[in-house]
C-alpha cells in the first residue's frame, strides 16, 4: 500500500482517466477526504457534458440529489424497519453536508442524529436496498456511484453483502469507501479496493518494515518446517511473540499481510502493472510469489481475515496467532 503525497490529485487523475475502479478506499483523517470524494463523483457524473446541461448536473451533485449518486452512512438501530435504512435519515444527511461540508465528523453526525447513547452503524438493512437501486439503468447512462461514509462502522453482515456487490458490480458501477480507520475494515474488503491514503494519518508505510520482518519470519518458519520439523517450535515462538503485540498492531499485521499475499498472486500471474509492493527488507518477494497460486490464494487470505475477525472481537491472541501460523504453514505448501 503506497502513501500518496497528494491524495486529492491522485483521485482527480483517476476520474480524468476514465478507467474507474470498481472500489476505492479513501483512508486518513484529512478534511479533504470527503470533499475530494464528492468532487470525484461530480467529475464522473458530469463527464462529457457542456453548457447548461453540465451546470444542471453539477448542481444536482452539489445538492446531493443526483439519482446516480447513492450515500450510505451510519445510523442508529431501531425496532421500526423503516428507520433501519439510510433513506429514512437522508434529509438529515443532506442537511449535515450542506451545513458542515468537509467539517462533518462522526461526533457532529451523532449530534445531528440526536440518538442518545445509541452508537450508529452501517447494517445490512442499509445495504440491501442497493441491490435494487443499482439494477436500475443510470440516469444519464453514465456511472452509478455508491459513497460509504464512516465505512469503519460497517458490521460483518453488511460487509459480506457489500463484498458480493464489489466482486460482481453492474456495468459502470463504483463504490467509494471513506474511513479514518482502515484497520477496522475486514481485510477482504480492503484488498478489493484501490487504496488512496490522505496525509496526516499513520498508515502502514510508517510501520511496514516491522510488519514485513514479522511476515517474512513467519514464512521462513513455514517453509523450513517441511525440511526440519524442529521449526515447529519456532512457529510457536513466533505465535507467542505476535500475541504480545497490542491489538491495533495485530490488526495492522493482518491487513498488511493480506495485501502482500494479493500482490504476490498478481506477480505470479504476471500482472506486473498492478504490483505496487516493493520490499523494504531482505524479504524475497519474487520467490514468495511463486507459492501464491490459484490453488491457495483464497485459503491464505481467508485465514488472515478470520484472524482479524476474532481479534476484532477480543479473542485470545495466543490462540489466534498459533492457529493462523499453523494453517498458513499448511496452505503455503498447496501451491
Amino acid at each position: 500500500m503506497k502513501k500518496i503525497q497528494s491524495a486529492s490529485e491522485e483521485l482527480k487523475n483517476i476520474a480524468k482517466s476514465k478507467r474507474i475502479p470498481n472500489a476505492i478506499l479513501l483512508s486518513g483523517n484529512g478534511k479533504n477526504k470527503l470533499r475530494s470524494a464528492l468532487d470525484f463523483c461530480k467529475t464522473i457524473l458530469t463527464e462529457g457534458e457542456e453548457g447548461d446541461r453540465k451546470l444542471k448536473l453539477e448542481k444536482m451533485c452539489e445538492s446531493y440529489s443526483h439519482p446516480d449518486l447513492h450515500f450510505i452512512f451510519p445510523i442508529p438501530s431501531s425496532t421500526k424497519p423503516v428507520e433501519n435504512r439510510c433513506d429514512f435519515y437522508y434529509n438529515k444527511w443532506r442537511e449535515a453536508l450542506t451545513e458542515m461540508g468537509v467539517e462533518l465528523t462522526m461526533n457532529k453526525w451523532i449530534e445531528k442524529l440526536d440518538c442518545g447513547n445509541k452508537q450508529p452503524f452501517i447494517g445490512v438493512n442499509s445495504v440491501e436496498p442497493l441491490s435494487q437501486k443499482l439494477i436500475i439503468s443510470a440516469f444519464e447512462k453514465k456511472h452509478k456511484i455508491v459513497l460509504f461514509w464512516g465505512a469503519e462502522r460497517l458490521n460483518s453482515e453488511a460487509t459480506n453483502k457489500i463484498l458480493k456487490m464489489v466482486e460482481e458490480p453492474g456495468d459502470k458501477t463504483s463504490f467509494v469507501f471513506i474511513t479514518e480507520k482502515a484497520r477496522d475494515l475486514l481485510p477482504t474488503l480492503v484488498s478489493r479496493c484501490q487504496t488512496i491514503v490522505f496525509e496526516g494519518l499513520k498508515e502502514y508505510n510508517s510501520i511496514s518494515v516491522e510488519l514485513e520482518l514479522m511476515f517474512s519470519e513467519l514464512l521462513r518458519n513455514a517453509f523450513q518446517i517441511k525440511k526440519d520439523v524442529s521449526y515447529g517450535s519456532k512457529i510457536i515462538e513466533w505465535s507467542k511473540a505476535a500475541a504480545r503485540l497490542d491489538r491495533e498492531n495485530q490488526k495492522d499485521f493482518f491487513i498488511y499481510s493480506t495485501e502482500i499475499i494479493r500482490q504476490a498472486f498478481l506477480k505470479n500471474i504476471q500482472a506486473d502493472k498492478l504490483v505496487t509492493f516493493s520490499p523494504k527488507t531482505k524479504f524475497n518477494f519474487s520467490s514468495f510469489s511463486k507459492f501464491v497460486t490459484h490453488n491457495n490464494i483464497e485459503e491464505l487470505t481467508n485465514e488472515f481475515e478470520k484472524a482479524f475477525y476474532h481479534t476484532l472481537r477480543n479473542g485470545n491472541s495466543t490462540m489466534i496467532m498459533t492457529d493462523l501460523a499453523l494453517k498458513l504453514t499448511k496452505a503455503i505448501h498447496k501451491h
